[in-house]
């Protein structure tokens, strides 16, 4: 039994509360700066207690991320992409109550309170539904310039409410005289941290960047404060530094005057509510990746997601904001030697004993720094997706997100994204239209069945298979792609006595593609062109009949594969080729004499329909020709019902050849498809014709060898067709 060293233990220990120390520092910071931003203008008197609402949002997720995230050194809590948007909300919930006609100024606090807390709580309920139906996955799928022009836009909302946080109104309703009424101090604080963490962090990733410029800049706030002879007070006073928290006012949704509360309000805000839930998963996901990457462990997004379910609901109901896990606060835990959760829990001690023991501490960071950290955070997002990835974007992804940023600052976060999604959908519909769902196109010159044909029926085909005209469909068909089809295909009625479509590679069809088929159907029919459709499957099937055509009564033919499709269209334009051969005119170029000669050789075969004659492994001692009927060699594929037809012969044709002369045991089974009469030699007739017969035994193996080359050269034109 093994036993960890006590220097190696102690040393974890100390690596775990140095991380858990330094991360408590930035939860505070960070917690500070996202409550000032939600609680500006009108409600900056109420920032202590966002403040308070904040750490206890922080102090939820971070216990709940260290025992349900897959990183056991995750951190979170509030953040910028939410905090942004509910900024704006809460402003706009308090505009709207100071608005109306009979103004009561005590609906706003607990109204924007409740706001708060409801949307913690039923974004939980969202996250963890999401996660536990594992659809963290399809995340994915929202279009890149969708989550760049919502991330640029938050940038837009998060430099907005720095600024708001310092003159107390938006940029646009900004006057000179608030802008002068502005401590110097703040603006060159906040001025100050935002260049310093721009530089800087683009010059080194080192995780104690952050944490340093900002409790850096703290301290030299507050040497400058003494230095110029401006007390605590004055500072508070001035809105150099944070409200006081007011740990005797704990609100939370249970101890609210509910009757204050404005409900309709709430519920006309339900879109932001929507849009923040959104962000919330989107960056919750987008986070988890980035740690993923960074560290090289395996992230699972329905575990993380719902871990931050759980942490908002409970922090909800606690009275604390919105939280997600934190890329940059998750990192610096890890790099300052956090090796288990108990980092993250050591964290959340230090934090609670600050609060309640030296809540001084927290309100003496001053608000200037906090709103340089909001500033850095919205510039961060917009040069690094307006300028860094300006060359790794196609020009209309870009131009989307430049589009969504605009309708962002303009009209809010919601119109943006659906103005993002909605020209993404165009863009995706506009190129994937441009790409042809006609795989390729042939005739029945190059293209022919697996039906082993006699050299005459050949013959035929190569002089008259252009009547037989054909398009395999590859892809999803939909409306872009649509009428494109009816354009590749609307020369071919009255041309073709045959039109083959084939939907084998295809895997889904939609209303106007099914719409299209009609009407190529009507012009066929009206041009007594037949169409055959092949490769059809179940559901695209079902798609047509709802949609008002059913192959299966349609004056088209439906074939489950196109090699069958193929095999009905030649037997179509070979109707008036003959169906049986005799074996003179198989031999052909035999003289009379020499048909009788060979005939002795040869008895003859009738096998019934659907009987097999020839058996995988056994002995190929024997050689077929066949004078009437069909036979076919036919595969179960594997895991499947469905028998692949490899290859049929018809009268005239030769078969068995192969394992005849190379001695190998049959490789397949043949059956007949109809009654079917053939002619038989086996290894020890045809020795003793070779022997009694030289001349004529070696036209016999140059008949086998024209019947491989022919099929040779068929195979080698279907390649070339395909190629």
């Amino acid at each position: 039994m093994s036993t960890v060293p006590v220097a190696s233990s102690a040393k974890s220990y100390t690596s775990n509360i140095l991380a858990g120390g330094i991360c408590a520092l930035m939860t505070l910071a960070y917690a500070s700066g996202f409550a000032a931003l939600i609680f500006g203008g009108s409600l900056a008197v109420h920032s202590g207690q966002a403040v308070l609402a904040a750490i206890i949002g922080s102090v939820v997720t971070i216990l709940v991320l260290s025992w349900r995230s897959s990183f056991n050194f995750a951190m979170g809590g509030p953040d910028s992409n939410p905090s942004a948007i509910l900024a704006v909300t809460v402003a706009a919930i308090a505009a709207e109550i100071i608005r109306a006609p009979e103004a009561n100024t005590g609906e706003i606090f607990p109204t924007v309170l409740m706001f708060l807390f409801v949307s913690s709580a039923g974004c939980g309920l969202l996250l963890y539904l999401v996660g536990e139906r594992r659809w963290g996955r399809y995340v994915r799928f929202i279009p890149y310039p969708v989550i760049g022009g919502f991330l640029v836009g938050t940038g837009c909302l998060l430099v907005s409410g720095g600024w708001k946080m310092l003159v107390g109104t938006s940029p646009i309703h900004t006057t000179l005289v608030q802008i002068s009424s502005v401590h110097p101090l703040a603006w060159f604080s906040a001025a100050t941290v935002a260049l310093a963490l721009l530089v800087l962090m683009r010059l080194t990733k080192h995780f104690l960047v952050i944490p340093g410029v900002i409790f850096g800049s703290a301290i030299l706030f507050h040497v400058v404060l003494r230095l110029n002879g401006i007390d605590t007070n004055q500072a508070h006073a001035t809105g150099l530094l944070l409200n006081p928290m007011p740990l005797g006012a704990w609100a939370n949704p249970f101890n609210q005057p509910w009757g204050l509360v404005r409900w309709d309000l709430i519920l006309q805000h339900a879109n932001d509510f929507i849009a923040m839930t959104m962000v919330v998963v989107i960056t919750i996901l987008l986070n988890a990746t980035s740690l993923d990457h960074a560290t090289g462990q395996d992230a699972d997004f329905d575990r993380e997601l719902k871990a931050l379910g759980l942490a908002n609901i409970l922090a909800g109901l606690a009275g604390g904001l919105v939280s997600v896990n934190s890329f940059n606060r998750s990192l610096l835990n890890l790099r300052a030697g956090a090796n288990s959760p108990w980092a993250g829990r050591i964290c959340v001690v230090f934090v609670l004993v600050l609060t309640l023991f030296a809540p001084g501490v927290v309100v003496l960071l001053p608000k200037p720094v906090l709103t340089g950290l909001i500033i850095y955070l919205g510039l961060y997002l917009l040069i690094n997706w307006l300028w860094d990835c300006r060359r790794e974007m196609p020009a209309i992804d870009y131009i989307t997100m430049l589009a969504i940023l605009v309708i962002v600052a303009g009209f809010g976060i919601v119109p943006g994204v659906i103005l993002g999604v909605v020209i993404s959908m165009l863009s995706f519909v506009v190129t994937f239209s441009r790409t042809s769902v006609i795989k390729h196109r042939f005739n029945g010159i190059v293209r022919h069945s697996n039906v082993e044909r006699p050299p005459h029926e050949m013959e035929w085909l190569r002089n008259h298979g252009d009547r037989v005209q054909g398009a395999s469909f590859q892809g999803y068909l939909f409306f872009g792609t649509a009428s494109a089809i009816l354009d590749q295909l609307r020369d071919v009625p009255g041309k073709a006595t045959v039109l083959i479509l084939d939907f084998w590679f295809v895997r889904g069809i939609d209303a106007s593609s099914v719409m299209v088929m009609r009407k190529l159907l009507k012009l066929c029919n009206e041009a007594n062109t037949q169409v055959v459709f092949s490769g059809i499957n179940h559901a695209i099937q079902a798609k047509m009949l709802v949609c008002g055509l059913d192959v299966g009564r349609s004056p088209a033919r439906n074939f489950t594969d196109l090699d069958r499709g193929l095999e009905w269209a030649e037997q179509t334009i070979l109707s008036e080729a003959i169906e049986r051969i005799t074996f003179a005119e198989m031999l052909g170029g035999f003289s009379d004499a020499e048909n009788d000669t060979v005939s002795r050789f040869f008895t003859e075969k009738v096998v019934a329909p659907d009987e097999t004659f020839i058996r995988r492994g056994d002995n190929a001692d024997t050689l077929f020709i066949v004078l009437e009927g069909r036979v076919s060699i036919q595969l179960m594929l594997k895991g499947t019902n469905y028998l692949k037809r490899l290859r049929t012969y018809g009268p005239g044709t030769i078969i068995g050849e192969m394992g005849f002369y190379s001695g190998a045991p049959r490789s397949a089974d043949i059956s007949a498809d109809i009654q079917t009469r053939m002619l038989v030699i086996n290894r020890a007739d045809f020795a003793q014709l070779e022997t009694e017969q030289p001349v004529l035994g070696g036209k016999i193996h140059r008949l086998v060898i024209s019947s491989l080359s022919s099929r040779l050269r068929v195979a080698n034109e279907a390649l070339s067709d395909l190629l």
